[in-house]
């Protein structure tokens, strides 16, 4: 794989330096398996993959985008040329770092081996786990595993390829106890088969049965805990965007300025680690070839740096952070096809933590959510937010005290991040409507708006 890939992005820079172009080249290769449940059965598995090479030209102090396969590799370049006729004028350049530390990414072998049989096999077994409870059916869900592989190369002397696994796992139980329907999520990713399918079976019905009793919130101000999901959901989608250089050059971020200001709780710093030794999104280098680096974004609280791509960093006066990933907005996941953008890659949450139960007990009257729906409609300027609480519970004099049916959760992020706390219960999440991902732990905000 390491070869062929490698030829091709050889191949690319060949045809670019005869054409007379500078260039850069993503050849990416991909192999995963789905299986899906449906009603408590395996409805279906299947092994599909995608592989293509992403060009990027800069012609005239312009860059034009475009894609091909290996056989039609001058002819995606003649459309590079083209598109680059109406592209925004700039001092643009590829970068010419090539400083990796050599380490190869994080990459399973037992995983890359694992075939449709072995899928359907264990979506079977996270259904049977799931069905201890004759009241409740795993009804919808399933897994996904497989391999990517990447090559990235510029005319500049760039020559790099990693490769990497991936597996994920997610399954909704729903249970019927008399005239009552409740709803139990659980789910987890990794880039090694480190996590037993039967504890998502297990845990999504638990988590149902736990949904039993809903009462109705009523409207008023109060600490909340987000579990990793729900707090990576909303952070992904109100503060990451804010962090992004590009926006924050076009004033589109409440962080605009404030380089040096202390603009967020000092009980933790937030890390965007492209080297993180679990990270979803690690990898040797970004896919513009630069070198993954670790990015504290916020030291303490205090605004240390803003993520750039290698083209947004010549806009906006800033040094490239290793953040460029080939990805659509509001879709997960990366892509040869469009071209490279800021994109966090492992954002953590790091410094003084405590245990969840520790939390709930300093929590006189509140609630602990366990998912958010709508996350995705926040105002990624301002990063105000109404969402709808999809699972969650009351608490009530250090205790939990009943789930809840319903009700909204409002607020400002970048605000309410000035007074939060974490715990120590760090999870592996994606943003699903990007390709971001994180290791992120529950997360306290204070005063935080509810309503019924």
């Amino acid at each position: 794989m390491k070869e062929q890939l490698l030829q091709v992005a050889e191949k690319v820079m060949n045809s670019a330096r005869a054409a007379g172009v500078e260039c850069e080249a993503l050849v990416q290769k991909k192999r995963f398996t789905s299986v899906a449940v449906e009603a408590g059965k395996v409805t279906f598995g299947s092994q599909d993959g995608d592989y293509g090479i992403g060009l990027r030209i800069i012609k005239d102090r312009r860059t034009g985008y475009a894609f091909c396969d290996e056989a039609s590799i001058d002819y995606g370049l003649k459309q590079a040329v083209q598109a680059a006729r109406f592209g925004k004028l700039g001092h643009y350049a590829f970068h010419d770092n090539a400083k990796y530390d050599g380490t190869r990414s994080i990459f399973d072998n037992k995983l890359a081996t694992l075939v449709v049989e072995d899928g359907i096999q264990m979506a079977r077994d996270m259904i049977e786990a799931g069905s201890f409870d004759s009241r409740a059916t795993p009804s919808r869900g399933g897994l996904s595993f497989g391999t990517s592989a990447f090559a990235v190369a510029n005319t500049n002397g760039v020559m790099i390829y990693d490769e990497g696994t991936f597996v994920g796992g997610h399954v909704m139980s729903v249970l019927k106890d008399g005239g009552i329907i409740v709803n139990g999520d659980e789910g987890e990713s990794s880039r090694m088969l480190s996590f037993s399918v039967e504890d998502v079976g297990r845990k999504a019905t638990e988590k149902a049965i736990a949904q039993l009793g809903q009462k109705g919130i009523e409207t008023g101000t109060v600490d909340v805990i987000l579990r990793p999901d729900a707090a990576f959901d909303l952070f992904s989608s109100t503060v990451l965007p804010a962090l992004y250089g590009d926006n924050v050059r076009k004033g589109e971020s409440v962080y605009s300025g404030k380089i040096g200001e202390k603009v967020a709780s000092g009980a933790f710093s937030i890390v965007d680690d492209g080297i993180h030794p679990k990270g979803l999104n690690t990898f040797i280098m970004d896919e513009e070839g630069y070198p993954s680096q670790r990015n504290v974004i916020m030291d303490r609280g205090v605004l240390n740096t803003l993520l750039y791509d290698q083209f947004s960093a010549v806009d906006g006066g800033g040094k490239p952070t290793g953040s460029a990933m080939h990805t659509e907005r509001n879709e997960s996941g990366t892509t040869y096809k469009v071209p490279p953008t800021t994109c966090a890659r492992n954002i953590v949450f790091e410094g003084d933590t405590m245990t969840e139960e520790e939390m709930i007990r300093g929590i006189k009257d509140g609630v602990i959510i366990e998912h958010v729906l709508g996350a995705h409609t926040a105002n990624r300027v301002s990063g105000d937010f109404s969402v709808a609480i999809y699972a969650g519970f009351r608490i009530k004099d250090g205790e939990i005290a009943y789930p809840l049916k319903g009700g909204m959760l409002g607020g400002n992020m970048p605000a309410l991040l000035q007074n939060a706390s974490i715990a120590d219960n760090y999870k592996l999440v994606e943003a699903g409507m990007s390709a971001a991902a994180g290791y992120i732990p529950s997360l306290k905000l204070e005063n935080v708006r509810v309503s019924g």
